[in-house]
């Protein structure tokens, strides 16, 4: 029944559904959505992700199947026009095609499917849609589920209506959870199915090139006071306990929200609080300095003394604990950790990282880091990464199995 109305209600939003694809930004992909290239060779495997930091946890399984499936023909498809945009900068020579995602509408994702006649679909970590789930599973395609994260939240509404978990997890024939949280909820909706736990994809990401530091560094470090705390994938509401936190305190604050158009309101909500500030894009000399460009947070992270990983002081969740980790530096966070649990809980019995809950705490924990990273080397910032290598070699060994039909 659940099936049937979704069915239905496919049809009856799809011109609200094409109407939201209608705006400035998504606009531009529309039309490759609609028309996705047939591909000539014999086998594929195909690969699709929601958006950017999805994209990054993404790469070194794309590299790892180019290293173990030469013979196969990788297509790399994201759901977000941003996400689309950093695959075609990164994947580029580990996808053989990168096409923007499939809309969730019956036609279209019927057409993707016999474009691309893959022989696995990997799904890595969120953008659970049914339409294309369900008519993949139709067609036989093995579908592999990779960093799988499903919040407390959505856990316990989907534990109300247990037909829509079988509607949204059911086609899934082998799932790896993020965390181990993850897994004990996926646990809870499929107690028939075994759920994995490898790691975290996002925590295999390799540290920037030293290249790329050196840059950014001659770039903006001249305009940066000293010492000076880099905020991480900020929320809203985040940004004022840190600007709160550090003002008068004679620290530089790098601020990177987790999305770069809010840059323009953290500038004037920075000069309201009396503090200088500038953007990134037009560096000048300054107290705080708002980072208004994507993709460069892993190596803006090598330009401070301490880091602190927003999403963490608000209920998201969390973001990458570990980039800042990959430099060395002490890392600080809040008390909302469901989707890095096991990584903060990792960091703190390692001595790298320190957890606050308030504008205080924050000070209080930045000045400790300081401290502690000043008198001694920070080398188990970089053992703890070393605890999250190989992940995705354990997801090549699955595909291995569903495609030599040993799995089933």
């Amino acid at each position: 029944m659940w099936w049937y109305l979704y069915q239905v209600g496919r049809l009856l939003g799809a011109p609200f559904y094409l109407l939201a694809h209608l705006n400035a930004k998504r606009r531009p992909l529309l039309r490759a959505r609609f028309s996705p290239p047939k591909i000539s060779a014999v086998r594929v495997i195909w690969i699709h992700t929601l958006s950017v930091g999805e994209v990054n946890a993404s790469l070194s399984l794309l590299k790892a199947l180019k290293e173990e499936f030469p013979a196969y023909f990788l297509v790399f498809t994201v759901a977000t026009s941003s996400g689309y945009d950093l695959a075609c900068q990164k994947a580029r020579g580990l996808a053989d095609l990168i096409w923007p995602g499939p809309l969730d509408l019956p036609l279209l994702a019927s057409k993707y499917i016999s474009h691309f006649h893959p022989e696995a679909f990997i799904l890595v970590e969120t953008d659970l849609w049914p339409g294309i789930l369900w008519e993949l599973k139709k067609s036989r395609v093995p579908i592999l589920w990779a960093n799988a994260a499903l919040s407390s939240r959505a856990c316990n509404r989907l534990q109300k209506i247990k037909p829509l978990s079988e509607l949204l997890l059911g086609p899934f024939d082998f799932i790896a959870a993020a965390t181990k949280g993850d897994a004990e909820r996926l646990q809870k909706l499929l107690p028939s199915k075994e759920i994995s736990y490898f790691g975290n994809l996002k925590f295999e990401i390799p540290p920037p090139s030293e290249k790329e530091v050196k840059r950014l560094s001659q770039e903006i470090s001249p305009f940066l006071k000293r010492p000076l705390l880099v905020c991480g994938s900020t929320h809203p509401g985040e940004e004022e306990m840190i600007l709160k936190a550090f003002k008068d305190k004679k620290v530089g604050l790098l601020l990177c929200p987790r999305d770069p158009s809010r840059a323009l309101e953290l500038l004037e909500l920075a000069k309201k609080m009396g503090l200088k500030a500038s953007l990134r894009s037009k560096p000048h000399t300054c107290e705080v300095m708002v980072v208004d460009t994507l993709g460069e947070l892993r190596s803006l992270y090598g330009l401070g003394d301490v880091a602190f990983v927003g999403g963490t002081l608000v209920p998201v969740g969390g973001h990458n604990l570990l980039e800042p980790l990959q430099h060395g530096l002490p890392v600080l966070f809040g008390s909302y950790l469901e989707s890095v649990s096991d990584l903060a809980e990792i960091i703190l019995k390692a001595g790298v990282g320190f957890q606050v809950k308030d504008p205080f705490s924050l000070f209080k924990a930045f000045s400790q880091a300081l401290k502690i990273k000043k008198e001694k080397s920070f080398s188990g910032a970089l053992k703890v990464c070393q605890l999250f290598e190989n992940v995705s070699t354990k997801y090549v060994e699955i595909l291995k199995k569903m495609l030599n039909n040993q799995f089933f």
